[in-house]
């Protein structure tokens, strides 16, 4: 593919679905009895790895399956949790929390709510329909609350539309919020949202860079630290944006992001992408985006050795499951916050269907069934972990938007993937 030639990682995707849906049918021939009573697995993993890619830690097959799931009506509990989200709308926007009780900002941040905006996103891409499509272009055009015109970028909290400069500007806020922009764009096709996701990369771009410390993207614009959620969502936006219009200085600072990632911002051992390079913390949701970019990068000639970079990133996320139980074994089930493993779910997703390897489908299931089973509750919203119980992260409280907005966006990223 040449690089000026105009292609869309959605377009990219389309023609692998049928494929997809036949190798699920493949493997779930193979299915065994699995070692817990009343369930049944498969072992999705072969001798030389997932996908043809071994890990970069031990390659611990046959430990790599998943239970047999059930199918949910992934469209309908989407639209469902979006269509909950409006006990939370104030003021012309969302509130952070139910019934605005909390603090002196009660509006709810970009943080909050980007995943409301990518799951109305992801419902017009999975089915189209003039009503989908109105909310797609009523979200985006509420989302220009948070521009900020003086620093323009993207600010964490609504109203920043005007000259004051305010508090800081966050690179993964631009990061998410470009993304859900250009997930606009491809479900509407209207090319201002592009524009808009454009900009986000272009604010990135030009002050985001630890340029003369050593490199790394700021979590912020006060330069606290370089963040690896930022790296991850900017690297993938970048990457989204140059296939889409092929402007190649997106290309030089997405290669330079990619360069910097692999030998400054891996874990010892794992070799997976860490939370910052200070700390040997890795999270899901930073893990995702970077397969997944460095995948397409590969696959459309740029960096061959990304391939496998990607794949054995893959491999060792799935072999470990980012999460293991008490008995040291790979978890299969999310449990750390919605809003973070819905990111996760999303782009990893993409990769699997990018791929043909039908594990990411099948965990995404496993966990869009349970979260199905376990995020209604009795007042309707989606307000419950996937798994029952609390979610863990301290960052997610009880009632806040995030909660229903991250649960609706798995469905509805479900619901396009399983077409």
């Amino acid at each position: 593919m040449g690089r000026g030639a105009p292609i869309t990682a959605r377009r990219l995707l389309a023609g692998c679905l049928a494929a997809l849906a036949a190798a699920a049918i493949a493997a779930g021939a193979g299915a065994e009895a699995a070692p817990a009573a009343g369930a049944r697995a498969q072992d999705v993993g072969g001798e030389l790895g997932l996908g043809g890619f071994l890990p970069f830690t031990s390659w611990l097959r046959p430990t790599l399956e998943l239970p047999e799931r059930a199918p949910a009506r992934y469209l309908r509990d989407a639209e469902r949790g979006v269509a909950g989200t409006f006990r939370w709308r104030h003021d012309g926007w969302f509130c952070e929390f139910l019934h605005c009780a909390h603090g002196p900002y009660p509006m709810a941040t970009l943080w909050g709510a980007v995943n409301l905006f990518e799951a109305v996103d992801a419902i017009q891409i999975a089915s189209p329909s003039r009503a989908h499509r109105a909310a797609v272009r009523f979200y985006a055009v509420k989302n220009e609350r948070f521009w900020n015109r003086r620093e323009r970028g993207y600010a964490p909290y609504p109203g920043s539309r005007g000259t004051e400069a305010g508090g800081p500007i966050f690179f993964d806020d631009d990061g998410w919020e470009g993304l859900a922009y250009y997930e606009a764009y491809e479900a509407n096709h209207e090319r201002r949202w592009l524009g808009f996701a454009q900009r986000a990369f272009r604010f990135i771009a030009t002050h985001g860079w630890a340029k003369r410390d050593g490199g790394g993207i700021w979590w912020n614009t006060t330069h606290p630290y370089r963040s690896g959620p930022a790296l991850a969502a900017d690297t993938l936006l970048g990457t989204l944006l140059f296939l889409a219009d092929g402007r190649d200085w997106q290309l030089r600072d997405v290669e330079k992001f990619v360069a910097w990632a692999n030998t400054r911002d891996v874990a010892r051992g794992s070799h997976l992408w860490l939370e910052r390079p200070s700390r040997q913390t890795v999270q899901d949701y930073i893990e995702a985006p970077l397969i997944y970019a460095e995948y397409l990068l590969c696959s459309h000639g740029y960096g061959p050795g990304l391939c496998e970079r990607a794949g054995r990133a893959a491999a060792t996320v799935a072999e470990a499951g980012m999460h293991r139980n008490r008995f040291g074994e790979p978890e299969y089930e999310y449990r750390w916050g919605p809003q973070y493993d819905a990111v996760f779910m999303q782009w990893m997703l993409a990769y699997g269907a990018a791929t043909h390897v039908t594990f990411w489908q099948q965990l995404a299931e496993l966990n869009g069934d349970a979260a199905d089973e376990h995020g209604f509750k009795r007042s309707g919203l989606l307000l419950g972990s996937w798994w029952g119980g609390p979610i863990q992260t301290r960052e997610t409280k009880p009632n806040m938007l995030r909660t229903p907005a991250s649960t609706a966006s798995l469905f509805a990223w479900l619901a396009v993937y399983s077409r």
